[in-house]
Formats: structure tokens, C-alpha cells, sequence
């Protein structure tokens, strides 16, 4: 069934029948009742990260280790929300238990570091976009940053370069006199 006619089946139904069909889905589809979970209870959504935390730490750790195992974890734990900000620290989370994997093990392979920069860049496109998140979760990043120092490729410095330019956009550095006569400005 296409989107288009999904859109027409819906429309056909009145509201109660409408109802009853969503209360089926949520009962009888777990991807459905976490992706609803998620858009309507932040608790859901904590629950949801904690749950992709040791799900991540059980498959990184197992031998033998499957990069595309990982990433299939991830992808199914992305499918499970509606809530971008969720979504940014899912990618944190998979950034930061590479790095920690990578730390105790050694080196594997450029594919493998691409793959925690590129969570970690996802993390960050949500964060330059709203400064309390970035904020409230900046810590977690720093850790992250530090957690990568050891790891080959210059992983740890390209994280770095990235969280500085997050800050740069977000006016971290602008010097507090600079602000005031531009507000007076206005």
C-alpha cells in the first residue's frame, strides 16, 4: 500500500472507527506503540536510551564484533521514535560506546572510526540547532572527545574541531561586551 492510499483509507474512516484502529496498532505492534510512546512521553523516551545503551554494550562487545551488527541495532532503535532530540542522543550513545570498544581493543579500521564521526556529527546537527540541548548534553560530548583520545585516525581531534564549530554557531566565544552594543543596536 502506498502513502496515497493509506491517506485515503483513513480518511474514509469516521472517528471511532479511527480510534479503534489506532488502539489495534498500538496493542499489536511494538515498533507502532515505541514510535507513539515516543512522540507522547518523554519517559518513553528515556526508557528508549537506556534500553539502546545495553543493547549497544552486548552487540560491541561480542565476538565476533559486526560493525554492520552495531549499526542494525542503532538503525532499529532510530525506527522507534518520532522524537529528533531522542534520535541525536541514540547517535551519541553509539558514538560513545565505539570510542570505548575501540579504546580497550585498538584499531579497527577507517570504516569503523567513519562510522563514530558520523553518529557523532548527527548528534551535533540536532545539537547547533537547539542551544539547551546542546548545552544540557555538551558534557556528554566532552566525554566522548575524551573517551576517543587514545583511537588512531585523528578521531578524537576531528570531534574536537566538530563540538568547537557547534559552539562557534551557537556564539559561545563572542565577547560579552560585543553582545551588549549589538543589542543596544537594535
Amino acid at each position: 500500500m502506498t502513502l496515497t492510499q493509506y491517506k485515503k483509507v483513513i480518511q474514509s474512516l469516521t472517528r471511532d472507527e479511527l480510534e479503534a484502529h489506532l488502539f489495534e496498532m498500538f496493542k499489536s505492534s511494538k515498533g507502532f506503540k515505541d514510535i507513539e510512546s515516543s512522540y507522547w512521553s518523554e519517559e518513553s523516551n528515556d526508557e528508549q536510551i537506556a534500553s539502546l545503551k545495553k543493547r549497544l554494550e552486548k552487540v560491541f562487545w561480542k565476538e565476533p564484533f559486526s560493525l554492520g551488527e552495531c549499526k542494525g541495532v542503532l538503525n532499529d532503535y532510530l525506527s522507534r521514535t518520532a522524537d529528533e532530540g531522542t534520535k541525536a542522543l541514540m547517535h551519541l550513545a553509539f558514538a560513545a560506546e565505539a570510542a570505548e570498544l575501540s579504546a580497550a581493543y585498538g584499531d579497527f579500521g577507517k570504516r569503523f572510526y567513519n562510522s563514530l564521526e558520523s553518529s557523532a556529527e548527527k548528534f551535533l546537527d540536532y545539537a547547533r540547532l537547539h542551544s539547551d540541548f546542546f548545552r544540557l548534553h555538551e558534557a556528554e560530548f566532552e566525554n566522548l572527545i575524551s573517551a576517543a583520545a587514545p583511537l588512531g585516525y585523528g578521531v578524537s581531534d576531528d570531534l574536537g574541531y566538530m563540538v568547537e564549530n557547534v559552539r562557534i554557531e551557537l556564539g559561545y566565544y563572542d565577547a560579552p561586551n560585543e553582545n551588549r552594543e549589538a543589542r543596544k543596536g537594535r
